[in-house]
């Protein structure tokens, strides 16, 4: 990666190797409104990339017309779907080798971005170098406070990691990660099966402090059902990698 100055990142300084991806449904206005006001200050367009996981809201359209590359689910597949889909094209066709992932509600700052980019500096071995947000009162609803402090011990217990924050969806991943590891998947559970085959396979985890902008927006969380679908899948994730892979490695 190695940019200059790369805490006051701008798009003459941005990486090569480094794109941005957006998994995006049903935030079109939302979606262009933070393209541009925010983001192309930060980064050239032609190092984003949104995937339309079937909004049927004029999102691919919108992008096409701001010159922004953009892949469209026919079918709604999940957020963890529509990142699986940009991780392979940004990797098989574009060659990159760091993907920062940003949610498509507005919710993460492009100021924020340097963070990211200095950390893999100074830890280049880095899997995966998540935000780790202030969770506290006035900042974060105070529902999201308790859910995230939770979900993210759970987190810490099974990968022996300390995990600061196990949902925030922005993310610098490796090239490297994304290639050792099967992504099963695709609901929003997929970003902590990433964070526990990370920890599995030994790669250096890492966490920069970001700001969160709770702006107004649809949200697609129905959270007891995905709460308990969470649970399911870190427990299932679990036991394929502590006892399925033990049993595969004895019987060899």
């Amino acid at each position: 990666m190695n940019t200059a100055n790369s805490g006051r990142q701008t798009v003459e300084t941005w990486p090569q190797d480094t794109y941005i991806l957006i998994p995006s449904y049903k935030s079109a206005d939302i979606l262009k409104n933070f393209i541009n006001t925010q983001l192309t200050d930060f980064v050239p367009k032609n190092r984003l990339l949104v995937v339309d996981d079937a909004s049927k809201d004029g999102t691919y359209e919108m992008c096409e017309g701001m010159g922004i590359e953009c892949l469209r689910h026919e079918k709604n597949r999940g957020k963890g779907g529509a990142l699986k889909t940009g991780f392979d094209h940004l990797i098989i066709t574009k060659k990159a080798r760091w993907i920062l992932t940003m949610d498509a509600d507005g919710q993460h700052s492009p100021f924020d971005i340097g963070l990211f980019f200095d950390k893999v500096n100074r830890y280049p071995s880095t899997g995966i170098c998540i935000g780790a947000r202030a969770m506290r009162p006035g900042i974060m609803p105070p529902a999201r406070i308790l859910s995230n402090r939770l979900t993210s011990m759970i987190m810490t217990v099974f990968t022996g990691a300390r995990i600061k924050d196990s949902q925030c969806g922005y993310r610098l991943y490796s090239a490297e990660l994304i290639n050792s590891i099967n992504i099963e998947y695709e609901r929003f559970e997929m970003e902590s099966e990433v964070i526990m085959k990370a920890a599995a396979k030994k790669f250096p985890i890492h966490f920069v402090p970001v700001q969160t902008l709770y702006l107004k927006g649809p949200s697609h969380i129905s959270h007891l059902a995905d709460t308990l679908r969470w649970v399911k899948a870190v427990v299932n994730i679990w036991y394929k990698i502590h006892f399925l892979t033990m049993k595969n490695s004895v019987t060899r």
